[in-house]
């Protein structure tokens, strides 16, 4: 009996054990077919960049987390019309402040992504645009890929390297780049209503810059003149010299002693006098030279001397550039006669303007020598370029070219 019993107990181990392996080896187990590892994802080239669009249309830089350029043709929702357009370079440059110029009149707004630069300028009604400057590290193709990028925002077609090579030149601070002006409507856009994109696009020392305007195309013809004269005024310098935007004009020079009389400037195209109280930074590849000009109150302005080939558009379209910069409105020959003064400075005669907006103020020199005109534009608070003028008439009576016409 207990032999009986003993069998029967290991009988049923067995057939425990036993099914217990097969129910293990006739498992089965549903495996994922081997992928490479995933790639990361690379950076979204228009965030913040030449596209000046994030993913889903949104403008960065809003402080509430709104789109801030609601409303700016090619600026607003709908998805990325730029997805899948190949890269602009080869990632983000090490970061780099930069000092600009911009009118008076424009909004200036928070950077975000890749963004050194960001302003808003809006006229009647809801008609707006977007202003920026972004930069990465050139690459092959980068100012076809942004040429392209730039035109499939305004729904025109894909050009060709010949197209590029047609496209017009302009000076900016970082040197010669192609000028960019693309009309359409916005594929993104709610409407049919026309935008207008101004951009240019230049490489230096390994890094491609964008300069962008984007919006109501009747916005972006009024402000193309400032726009492209915006971009010759931007320089970069280190990070701990350069001031970040916001910056008063003339602070990073303010502790500069000023040099002696009559000395030379630049590269010695220029000798000058220069007054009490004023100081001398350094000049650019878009700047000759930038004075700093503090009143007695501690307020700040800035003179800056600059130069271009030919006459930049005639002496009109100079003084209501500089009216613009004030908030004021344009004016034609008639209304330009009885504003401008003239200034001698040794064997030359200087043409002088002072225009006062409703928050600052300029007062601007101009001669044209050789081949170039040069210009000596005071801005600032009206009372001080008010109580500085009489010094800044001095400071271009004692200018001298030294080199020959």
């Amino acid at each position: 009996m207990k032999s009986s019993s003993f069998c029967l107990a290991a009988l049923v181990i067995l057939t425990a054990v036993s099914c217990k392996k097969e129910s293990e080896e006739i498992k089965t187990y549903s495996v994922a077919k081997e992928s490479p590892p995933p790639q990361a994802p690379a950076a979204d080239p228009h965030a913040g960049m030449p596209g000046g669009m994030m993913p889903g249309g949104a403008m960065p830089g809003a402080a509430d987390g709104k789109d801030p350029h609601a409303g700016v043709p090619g600026m607003g929702g709908g998805a990325d019309p730029h997805a899948g357009l190949p890269g602009m370079g080869g990632g983000a440059p090490p970061t780099v402040e930069i000092k600009d110029t911009p009118p008076t009149h424009w909004e200036k707004r928070p950077n975000a992504g890749m963004r050194v630069a960001s302003y808003y300028v809006k006229s009647e009604g809801d008609a707006a645009a977007a202003i920026s400057l972004s930069n990465l590290r050139a690459a092959p193709s980068s100012k076809l890929n942004a040429f392209n990028m730039w035109r499939e925002q305004l729904g025109q077609p894909v050009a060709d390297e010949a197209a590029l090579q047609q496209l017009p030149s302009a000076k900016t601070g970082f040197g010669d780049g192609v000028l960019v002006d693309v009309e359409g409507v916005s594929p993104s856009a709610n409407d049919a209503k026309p935008s207008r994109l101004v951009g240019v696009i230049v490489e230096d020392k390994g890094t491609a810059w964008y300069f962008k305007m984007v919006g109501d195309a009747a916005v972006v013809a009024k402000e193309r003149e400032a726009f492209i004269l915006w971009t010759s005024t931007v320089k970069a310098g280190e990070p701990s010299k350069v001031p970040m935007h916001g910056t008063k004009p003339g602070d990073e020079t303010a502790a500069v002693a000023p040099p002696a009389a009559a000395a030379p400037a630049g590269d010695g195209s220029l000798t000058w006098t220069l007054p009490t109280g004023w100081a001398i930074g350094n000049g650019s590849s878009a700047r000759y030279a930038t004075i700093a000009v503090v009143g007695a109150d501690g307020t700040k302005g800035e003179l800056s001397i600059s130069h271009f080939p030919g006459d930049v558009g005639g002496d009109l379209a100079n003084v209501n550039r500089w009216r613009q910069q004030v908030a004021l409105p344009p004016i034609d020959e008639a209304g330009m006669a009885p504003l401008v003064s003239k200034v001698t400075s040794g064997p030359k005669t200087m043409s002088l303007i002072d225009v006062t907006g409703p928050q600052t103020r300029c007062a601007a020199g101009w001669a044209r020598h050789g081949a170039d005109t040069w210009f000596f534009k005071f801005t600032g608070p009206d009372a001080l370029v008010g109580a500085e003028k009489a010094k800044f008439t001095a400071f271009l009576e004692s200018v001298r070219f030294t080199k020959p016409e």
